[in-house]
Order: structure tokens, then sequence, then C-alpha cells
């Protein structure tokens, strides 16, 4: 007994033993698998790296010099950039040289930053650029990933110069700079040539800048700075140039040129007086003209003046006064009318008569107070000269001013003379010459609407006006009073004055969308432009838009209302279909939904899909014409019940009869088999599903059966999902006797295997088919899973076809699909057959699916099957063509 108790401990303490090894052994192989899996994920990485030493922006500054060009050669080469691959938490892998760096680099799958870097990077000093380049990138499992990196200057590159000027005025002067970055100010001394290199983010970062300096015969020194920090840039190339404008507080300003943008600062804006004498006479220059009054006199229609007179202003002490004067023949000039462009009254009078004027590039309002230069032009002004009636009038100008120096220096005059031709009567035109145009409501028109309105009289702003009625009212747009700031609000309009002779107003076509019509019928606006010119001499022209309210009656028959879509329709007699939209909800409730216009349409028709429905639910439908008008009535619709073949396209369930024992075979050379025949449902009664199974087992003596009596549908245990029906082409028929290997059997029939809905029936020689069975939903489509064995490259079919048929025997096919293939599949695959509806206004009644082993009128067979010797003539042999092999046929509602 105790001998029996040590030998169960034994044994129980080998099986803990064995129990430990193999869990250590499971750990270690799952880590190992764990392992393997973390290391292989990986990608690999090939770097292409360049260096790049022009400036940032490419313009006309960013040549670089000679002497810039070898500070940054050394750069150029990129086998000594240092490189480093991080990720969000680490430095992953580091190579102090480009040329130590293997080619291919393998990394974990993740995300990364490279950097590649050459030289330091202190925050401020001098002949120390600094090269950097950096991309992010993401490495993918077994991928190649090749990354281009462009090393360009990291910091910002600073050069100080000086007008000579600036270094007359004074005889020391340090420029400071100083940033976020740098804890000290940078000093650039005078004659320092070296660039000085400051660190700078990304984004760029504001450098401050400073200058310290000593007047000429002063003791002391005084230190300025630029109100506003400079914004620069890595790879920035900046030149910072000190000079005395007659801005500045000691004479100082400031020229910054980043790259090729030039950009000016001031310290202060007073002028010093010891800077007086250094300024120039204030000088007027004409362009295209004289300007000196001897023989220049310019003949002119008002508003049709087309030379450009133009007069340049330099008063390098700012200007003080810049008066442009004018005064008919026989006038004094005391009594001159006057505009002094360096006070905001004369702005604001010269602009009114079209005078306008340059400082710098652009056009500006602004008054021309100690601004150095400034250029007129005179050509608008003097197309806003008034005519008289019937005689010429004569106008001389006067250009003069005097500089903001406190010595009024004067400048030359400009001076000459127009004569304005006598008015001739005012005209309105347009672009386009219809003045009828018709549309429906949310219509632009054809093209835009361009009038010019043209008065030699100058136009009259209390009589100048476009009037707009729409049958209930005039509404008056006095553009030349507002600058057609009404007209724009209302119309979209844009009005230009050129001068007081001359305007022009353009009219989207899309301001006619705005336009509104009736409920039913139409509406007439007319607008009428009219001009008045100062002499009392009218002109004007009409146009007339008519538009039509939209006319669309909404059209959706509840038989188009399908499980998951509906088709909808419009009847649209006018408008546009691009401007319908249809809107549905739950009749049981809810917020109407937006339904996306894909405009189709046949003619007049407007037709769309809704989609994505529930089954057997109730629906409303409305529709709008754009965005404006709805439908006036709401189409209730109730989408149909799904219906499934469920279990009936399983194949689950299959019945069989022995027609035939082998015991009863007489006179038949070798075994014999028991020859059965099948139905595809729980007996053969039942079931939706009908074969030709009757025909092929219809011959059978019992004398010499072999290949005569097989089932051409019969089920099989390798489905899909447990059993599947196989359909085969068979060679079969009566009376037939195997003699020889060299004579063979006659085959005396061959046909198709068949399953499909509906029945059949074989009697007397004459096969009956009878397709269908009662259904009351339209599917979308068919699918099923598949094998096929095809003989000789013959075809099978399937297809599947919804009906309606009526009371009295009427058949009308409402929608069919099929599918035709000869290719060979060993294993099942998934098949799926659209069904196309040319007839929608129906309910199915009726649908039936048939599957056909072969599509040939003679299909072929061969000596396929047959556990016996099938050359001997043992009875299991069969003649057997085209294999198809059915499983899960489904209805798809979409």
């Amino acid at each position: 007994m105790r001998e029996m108790d040590i030998k169960k401990r034994h044994g129980f303490q080998r099986a803990m033993v064995l129990f430990a090894y193999v869990s250590v052994l499971i750990i270690s192989l799952f880590a190992c698998d764990d392992q393997e899996d973390r290391y292989s994920k990986s990608g690999k990485l090939r770097l292409n790296l360049v260096a790049d030493t022009t400036s940032l922006k490419r313009g006309v500054n960013s040549t670089l010099t000679k002497s810039v060009t070898d500070e940054f050669e050394e750069f150029l080469k990129v086998e000594d950039y240092r490189i480093y691959i991080t990720t969000a938490k680490d430095t992953v892998k580091s190579f102090d040289r480009f040329d130590q760096m293997p080619a291919e680099i393998e990394l974990p799958e993740g995300a990364y930053t490279l950097v590649a870097s050459k030289g330091e990077n202190p925050a401020a000093g001098f002949s120390n650029p600094y090269f950097e380049g950096s991309t992010d990138f993401t490495i993918i499992e077994e991928m190649n990933t090749p990354l281009d990196v462009t090393c360009t200057l990291g910091n910002a590159r600073i050069t100080a110069d000086y007008t000579d000027d600036f270094k007359e005025a004074y005889t020391d002067y340090t420029v400071l700079l100083s940033s976020a970055y740098a804890t000290t100010d940078l000093e650039i001394a005078k004659g320092e040539t070296r660039p000085a290199y400051m660190k700078v983010d990304k984004e760029g970062t504001d450098i401050a800048i400073g200058i310290r300096l000593k007047k000429v015969n002063a003791e002391e020194e005084k230190t300025y700075y630029v109100p506003t920090a400079i914004k620069m840039e890595r790879r920035q190339n900046v030149r910072l140039i000190f000079k005395t404008d007659g801005e500045a507080l000691e004479g100082i300003g400031l020229d910054i040129l980043l790259d090729d943008s030039l950009t000016t600062q001031t310290f202060t804006t007073k002028i010093p007086d010891f800077m007086w004498q250094q300024f120039d006479k204030p000088t007027l220059s004409a362009v295209e003209f004289k300007g000196d009054g001897s023989d220049d006199i310019f003949k002119t229609t008002a508003g049709s003046f087309d030379r450009n007179l133009q007069v340049g202003v330099v008063m390098p002490g700012g200007i003080g006064s810049l008066t442009i004067s004018y005064w008919k023949e026989g006038e004094m000039e005391e009594d001159a009318i006057s505009y002094n462009l360096a006070t905001d009254n004369g702005v604001a009078a010269a602009k009114a008569k079209h005078f306008t004027w340059t400082f710098g590039e652009n056009e500006t309002d602004i008054n021309l107070l100690e601004k150095k230069t400034a250029q007129l032009y005179l050509k608008d002004g003097i197309n806003s000269l008034e005519s008289l009636e019937d005689v010429s009038c004569i106008y001389n100008f006067k250009i003069s001013g005097y500089d903001a120096t406190g010595k009024h220096h004067l400048s030359n005059d400009i001076q000459f003379k127009v004569e304005v031709l006598p008015a001739e009567a005012p005209i309105v035109s347009s672009n386009q010459a219809e003045s009828l145009y018709t549309i429906t409501e949310g219509d632009e028109l054809a093209a835009d609407w361009q009038l010019n309105f043209a008065a030699t009289g100058l136009m009259d702003p209390e009589a100048t006006k476009i009037i707009v009625n729409d049958g209930s009212g005039d509404q008056e747009y006095y553009f030349l009073k507002d600058d057609g700031a009404l007209l724009k609000s209302s119309f979209g309009a844009i009005v230009e004055i050129e001068n007081d002779a001359h305007a022009v107003i353009s009219f989207p076509k899309a301001f006619a969308a705005s336009l509104l019509a009736p409920e039913e019928g139409f509406k007439e606006y007319i607008f009428t432009f009219y001009l008045k010119d100062k002499k009392n001499k009218e002109y004007s022209i009409s146009k007339k838009i008519v538009v039509n309210a939209p006319e669309f009656v909404l059209d959706v028959k509840p038989e188009e209302a399908f499980a998951r879509h509906a088709i909808l329709r419009v009847n649209l007699y006018k408008g546009d279909k691009r401007k319908l939209k249809f809107q549905y909800k739950l009749q049981s409730g809810g917020d109407w939904i937006d339904i996306v216009n894909t405009s189709k349409d046949n003619e007049s028709l407007y037709v769309e899909t809704l989609k994505q429905l529930q089954p057997n639910t109730s629906y409303l439908i409305r529709v709008w014409y754009n965005n404006k008008r709805k439908s006036y009535e709401e189409i209730a619709i109730t989408t149909e019940k799904e219906i499934f073949l469920g279990k009936d396209g399983e194949f689950s369930d299959w019945y069989s009869e022995k027609i035939y024992s082998k015991d009863s075979y007489v006179g038949v050379i070798g075994a014999g088999i028991d020859i059965y025949q099948y139905w595809p449902s729980v007996d053969k009664n039942s079931g939706i599903w009908a074969t030709r199974n009757n025909l092929t087992n219809s011959q059978n003596s019992g004398t010499t059966c072999y290949y005569t009596s097989f089932s051409g549908t019969i089920p099989t245990e390798d489905g899909y999902v447990g059993k599947a029906a196989e359909i085969s082409t068979l060679g079969w028929g009566e009376g037939n006797t195997y003699l020889n290997t060299m004579t063979g059997v006659i085959i005396k029939n061959k046909d198709a295997g068949m399953l499909y809905i509906g029945s059949h029936s074989y009697n007397s020689g004459k096969e009956s088919f009878n397709y269908g069975a009662p259904f009351t939903a339209r599917p979308s489509k068919m699918s099923f899973m598949y094998k096929f064995k095809s003989i000789n490259s013959e075809s099978f079919k399937a297809y599947i076809v919804v009906e309606n048929r009526d009371e009295s025997g009427n058949v009308i096919e409402l929608g069919r699909g099929e599918m035709v293939s000869n290719e060979d599949f060993a294993s099942y695959t998934p098949a799926s057959v659209n069904i196309q509806y040319d007839r929608t206004d129906l309910l199915a009644t009726h649908m039936y699916i048939v599957f056909v082993s072969s599509t040939a009128d003679s299909p072929s067979v061969d000596l396929a099957t047959g556990s016996y010797n099938a050359l001997k003539g043992f009875s299991d042999s069969r003649y057997v063509g085209n294999v198809l092999t059915i499983d899960n046929v489904e209805l798809i509602y979409e």
C-alpha cells in the first residue's frame, strides 16, 4: 500500500515538472512570436541629400555676390552633414557624417523626423552660417521609403550699409541687433564687413533693430530704435541701409531689403533744422507735354480727352503744398478753383473731380503732406471740365507747390491750357442690342449688361438715374450721388464713374436670378437708364425682363416604390431641372431630408432615385424649385416588404425515391446500382424548385440501363454550407448496348440539367416547363455561391425574371438579370446578378430563377463518372457534360 502511495507521489511530481516545462515552452514560443512580429513590421529608408545656397525669395536680388558664394561654397558638399532620425520621444539613429550613413536603413514601422545639418547655430554671431534640412516621414511595413531632403541656410544673414550722406553726417555708428534668442545685442560696428547671422524659428523671428551714433561735431553718442521689430526668416538675405532722408530725428532713415522686398522704416517724423540745407529745390516735371505755358493748348470735348498728361513731383524736403489750380479764360487767377493735395479738404475736392495721383506704386486717397515724391494724373480731371452750350471754353491750368522744410522752397510751375468744345447730345449705350429678355424665376441672363453713360455737357447727378419698375411702382437709383452703393446692394451692379462726363455700369448676369415671379404666370421688370446733362439735354433706353413662374408637377407613382428605393419624377414645363430638389420624410413624422440632385432627365421629365429607404415603410415626398417654391401637394408612398428565399435558397432539404433497384436488373454485365430520382424539397409535392429529372429518369427497362436513368440535378454533401444542388448535363436513352471499346455506346439524347422555380413534367415524350411562383416584391439583385466544370468550353446560364400577371392571363416581364460564364471554378465563388427593370409602373406578382448547366443547343458529354469500370458497361456509368453546383441563393434589396 505504501509502495503504491510512493509511486503515486512520484507520478504526481513528474506530472508537475512536465507541466512546468510545457508552460515555459509555451510562454517562450509566444514571446518568440511576439518578438518576431515586433521586428518583422519594418521598412527601409533611402536618403538623397542636397544643399541649396540661394536666398529665400528668388527675385532681382537673390543672386549672391562672389563673396557670399565663397562663404557658402563648403556647404554645397553634403558628405559631412550630421544626420539625426527621431521619433516624438527619442533619437533612434544618428550619424556624424552623411557619407557614413548606409544607403538603406531598416526602421520599425512608424512616424519619424529626419534632420540634416552643418555648422553651429548660436543666437547671433559673425560669419557662422548654419545649414539645415528636415522632413517628416512614415515607415510602412515591407516598403522602401525614398526621402529627398534639401538643406538651406537655417538662420538670417544680415549686413549693414550706409549712404554717403549718412557717413558725412555721423562720425561713428554701430548697428544693434537683438531677438528673443540673444541675451545681449549683437553689434555691427562701423567698418564691419562680415555678415551677421541670427538664429530664427521656422515661422520667422522678430529682430529688433537699433543704432548708436555720434553726429559730426557732437560729443555724445545717442541710441535710437526702430519702433517695430522686423520679422526675419530662415534663408533670408537681409540688407540694412541707413540714410539721412529728412524724415527722422537726427536725420535717420532706414531701408530694409528682405531679399528683393523693400521695407522703409523711420525713427520719427520730425525734420531737424540742421538738415534743411541738404535738400535740393522742389521740382515738378511735365510728362507728354512741355508744361511751361508757351504753346500747350489741348482741344477736346468733355469726357473724350485721351492724352495721359502727368506731372512728376520730387521734393526732397517733403511736400508742404501741392496745388492744382484752373480758371476760365477771361477770369482772374485769384478766382481759380484750387485743390491743395497736402490737405484733407483738397484731397477730397480733387478726387470728386477725378484727379488722381500715386505715392509709391499704387493710387491713394491720402494727402501728400511731407511725402517726397508723387505722380499726378490729369486726364480724368480734364474730362470733368464743364463745356458751354454753343461756344468753346478755355481753361488755364497751373500746378505749383513748396516743400515742408519750413523755408517754403518753391517749386517750378507747370502751366497749360485746355479748350473744351461745345457740348454734344448725351447718350446711353448698351453692350447688348436686346431690349426684351424672358427667363424663368431663378435663371440668370445669358450675359452681363454693360451700360455706358456719356455726356459732353457733363452728367447731372441730381437727375441721372436708373429706374426699375416691377408693375407696382418705380424704384429710382441716383448712382452718381451714392457711387452706386444702392445698385450694388440691390442687383450686384458695379458703377465706375470715370469722370463727370462718363460712367460705366455693369450688371452681372446673375442679378436676374433674384427677380421674383408671381405664384402663377409672369411678372415684368422694366429697367430704364436715364441720362441728363447739365445743359438739360436728355437720353434714355429701356430693357424689359419677363420673369415666368416655374411650372412643374410632382409625379411619384406608388408602384415605383421598391423595398429600399423609390423612383421620383417631376414633369417640368418651365424652368431648369438643375433647380429642382426632392425632399422626403417618414409619414409618421420627423424632419424633411434633401435628396441630392443628380440631374437625370428625359427632356421635360426629371427623374431621381431615392435610396436607402426602409422596407414596408410609408414616406412623404415633395419637391422644391430653386429652394423657393415647393410642390402644391405631398405624395405618400409605401415601400415593398422584402421577401427572401430562406431555406429554399440553401438546398438543405432533399427528397428521393428509388426508381429501380440493382436487384431488378436482368442480364446486366457486372454489378448494378440503385437508381433514384431527386426533388430539392422535403417531398416531391412541395417546395418551389423544379428540375428535369423526370426527363432523364424516364427511360429504364431494367435490362440495359447504364447511363440511361440518372437525375440531372442531385444533392451533394459538398455544399458551401451543408448540402448544395449539383446540376449536370447528361447523356441518356433506353436500349443501348455496349459492345466493345472500339464501337462504344451510341448516346441517344443529351440534355442540360436544370434547376428553376416552377414545375416540370414529362409525359409520352413531351416535356413541359411552368416557370414562376407567386411573389410580390422586386429585388435589386440575386446572389449565389457556385462551382463549375465546363466541357468543350460550354457556358452555364443563371437568370432571374420578375413578372406581373393579371387575372386575364397576360404576362408582362418587369425586370430581368442574367449571368453566362464558361470559366471553371473548382471551389465555391460568389456571383451577383443585377436585375434591370424596364417596367416600373406595375407591381410584381410572380418571380422565377433558372440555373441551366449548358447553353449549347446540342450540349457535349463525356464518360465522366462511374464507381466501376465504365468502359465495361457497368450500370453506374454516366455520360456527363458541364457540372454546375449551386448553393446559398439569396435575393438582395437595395
